[in-house]
């Protein structure tokens, strides 16, 4: 009776291709991995056209150097000298094959431990699915044609990507920004501690999400408080407790605030809120983890959090073999979410009320300048001075009536509730009315926002008032919201000019 291969290798290889990587930085950040794990201090990384409208990518560092039977093996879907190992970042031996190919139907793997005795092997998606190839070729011995091509370090690995189909970007350009700013944010803590990744011979800066350690990012964040540190069983084991770590960051609001849109958009400011999660000092994930009900809002892009776990946890953390995603089981979650949503809350309240002492200082709405500047248009206000008999006429005679707007919680339906203090018309808004909730705050914050989106609220807002005017009954009523509706059309033409 004829047997069934454990894998349909023609299949496989094509539908492996599709198995998450959710970015070619991603899949390279896989290949920079093992690098690192080769003891390499250095990698270099090169993308250029390759001459036929495609991309050739490869990945250089100076590590250890692999014998050609070891090639063959980190060729091989699941070979690995250090599978299952919780020393590093590998694990499965799936980093190489899989993320190569994820991006392209070509790979070659050049290593050597004597830059005189260079071996090589390969995998190509074509010559799989044509029954050409099927397993990973015997390693051989490779010649430079120059001497220009024999490597710069006594040991070390070269990774080529041909025949790429799969990459994020068509130009090189767009393609070298992109992975500067990704694997500067991924490799961190490698930068800090002094490893050197290079990028088409550009030096790559670490990225801070926190924004406390120079590199390609501002500086100006404070520690909240001391970091939190958890003493965990991994999972099933119940042996030697291993520690989670967990930091936090509070932005500069004061003086980073004034900041255009665009300036918080390219620094990372705006919608910057999240968890950093790092596996064996190497970020795999980044989101809103943790959090509980806590919603995300405007507020949290001025703080930050950073998570850090050794390999001994993946099971708690949900951790695939292509480290870029979590998946936090509960019992991790009932040892995280309370404090660490406690915390966020905290810090929401910390930056709402920073905010408005901001706002206080001076800082005032432009619209709230354009109303006194054009009150002098309209008839001056006449109120009830300190004595009832006596009336007063606020904005005559040269004098400017003043127009304060302002954010309270109120026990009230209304959404806002229109007051005179003094010589001020101060208008506060409610911040637990619905329309504050979703459209007034969007708007008020760093991210961009739709104009069809806002076109759609303008209009629910006028269908409201007119719907809440014809819902009136008596006479009286509706000549008083006639009226009223008048006196705002003239205002608010004053107001627009």
């Amino acid at each position: 009776m004829p047997g069934y291969p454990l894998v349909a290798i023609r299949s496989f290889i094509e539908a492996t291709r599709d198995s998450g990587y959710k970015s070619t930085s991603s899949a390279i950040a896989e290949l920079v991995d093992n690098a690192f794990e080769a003891d390499a201090d250095l990698v270099d990384v090169a993308i250029a056209d390759d001459g036929d409208g495609a991309k050739r990518v490869s990945v250089t560092d100076n590590g250890t150097g692999m014998p050609a039977g070891t090639m063959q093996l980190a060729l091989q879907f699941g070979g690995s000298t250090r599978f299952n190992s919780r020393r590093g970042t590998g694990r499965y031996g799936m980093g190489l094959p899989n993320g190569s190919l994820s991006q392209a139907r070509r790979v070659d793997v050049y290593s050597w431990t004597n830059p005189h005795n260079i071996w090589s092997s390969y995998l190509d998606v074509d010559e799989i699915a044509s029954g050409a190839l099927d397993g990973v070729p015997p390693p051989v011995r490779f010649k430079p044609g120059r001497a220009a091509e024999y490597p710069a370090s006594p040991t070390g690995t070269t990774v080529v990507l041909t025949k790429c189909d799969r990459l994020d970007y068509r130009t090189v350009r767009a393609l070298v920004k992109r992975l500067n700013t990704d694997l500067g944010r991924i490799f961190r803590h490698r930068l800090y501690e002094g490893k050197f990744l290079k990028i088409n011979e550009e030096p790559v800066k670490p990225t801070d999400p926190l924004f406390f350690r120079e590199g390609n990012n501002l500086v100006g964040a404070v520690p909240y408080g001391p970091p939190l540190v958890y003493d965990v069983c991994p999972t099933g084991t119940g042996g030697t407790p291993t520690q989670i770590t967990v930091r936090f960051a509070v932005l500069p609001l004061e003086e980073w605030h004034s900041m255009s849109n665009d300036e918080k958009n390219r620094h990372g400011i705006s919608k910057g809120a999240g968890v950093s999660v790092i596996r064996a000092g190497r970020e795999i994930d980044y989101g809103w983890y943790f959090m509980g009900t806590k919603r995300k809002e405007n507020y949290d892009d001025w703080w930050r959090c950073e998570i850090a776990f050794p390999p001994d946890l993946d099971e708690l953390f949900g951790v695939t073999h292509t480290k870029q995603k979590v998946n936090p089981t509960e019992a991790l979650n009932s040892i995280l979410v309370p404090d660490l949503e406690r915390i966020a809350r905290e810090l929401n309240a910390l930056v709402r009320k920073r905010y408005f002492a901001v706002r206080e200082e001076g800082k005032r709405f432009r619209s709230e300048s354009v109303a006194e500047d054009r009150d002098h248009l309209m008839q001056p206000l006449r109120v009830h001075g300190t004595s009832a008999a006596r009336l007063v006429k606020l904005g005559q005679n040269g004098s400017r009536l003043g127009y304060m707007i302002d954010e309270k919680t109120l026990n009230a339906l209304s959404f806002y509730v229109p007051s005179l203090v003094g010589d001020n018309l101060k208008v506060v808004l409610n911040r637990d009315h619905n329309f504050y909730q979703k459209v007034y705050r969007p708007l008020f914050g760093a991210e961009r926002v739709e104009p069809a989106l806002v076109l759609e609220h303008l209009q629910l807002l006028l269908l409201a008032a007119a719907r809440a005017e014809c819902g009136l009954r008596s006479r009286v009523e509706k000549e008083m919201a006639e009226r009223l509706r008048e006196a705002w059309s003239n205002v608010l033409t004053a107001f627009l000019g």
